[in-house]
């Protein structure tokens, strides 16, 4: 009787775990020439093992599916058959076609296209955020410095020109009594806002 290939009774997607496993375990390198397109497969390979690693187990049910039945329906066939098919398929699982790779190509397109998108918008955020808190800088700034300039007119001067003096000492007392009712005032009107706003 004429030999029969073992493969003949795996199925199209046993043979396809086997060419991947195969594929995995290899460990020679390939000559020179062949770097380029060994290359553009292992990108591809990437592609594809992304593209199935995120897919859930019913679209990973409905993929194999036509796989399963058409292996079952290849063992009904004589064997001359069933060994063509078997050929057929494992000749169909060494690549991708040019529309599962255009599709999953354009997949990878649209996600990269979304991963930019959200990047920009987190980015557009953060930048708002740091020009926010780089004009409530400036404006605290201006504060401070027109502080420093009232602190330096209504309080220096006047003590160095009535040093000793019990109004000097009572207007230093008045101006720290002033700038400490603002700051508790301030404090109190952003707690009352944050409340606002959580609600």
């Amino acid at each position: 009787s004429p030999y029969v290939s073992p493969l003949v009774s795996y199925t199209d997607h046993m043979l396809y775990s086997l060419l991947y496993l195969k594929v995995r375990t290899c460990s020679c390198q390939p000559p020179p020439p062949c770097s380029h397109a060994l290359s553009i497969l292992k990108v591809e390979t990437e592609m594809f093992e992304k593209y199935y690693n995120k897919m859930e187990p019913k679209d990973l049910v409905s993929h194999l599916l036509p796989d399963i039945l058409g292996s079952s329906l290849d063992m009904g066939q004589t064997r001359a058959r069933r060994k063509s098919k078997s050929r057929a398929a494992a000749d169909r699982f060494i690549g991708l076609t040019v529309e599962q790779k255009n599709d999953l190509a354009q997949r990878e397109l649209d996600e990269t296209k979304e991963e930019i998108q959200w990047t920009k918008g987190d980015s557009e955020r953060i930048i708002q955020n740091y020009q926010a808190v780089m004009e409530e800088a400036d404006i605290r700034w201006a504060d401070i410095k027109k502080a420093m300039c009232n602190f330096n007119k209504d309080i220096i001067q006047t003590i160095s020109k009535k040093k000793g003096s019990v109004i000097a000492s009572e207007k230093v007392l008045r101006y720290l009594e002033e700038k400490n009712h603002y700051r508790v005032s301030s404090e109190l009107c952003i707690y009352t806002f944050n409340i606002y706003q959580a609600k």
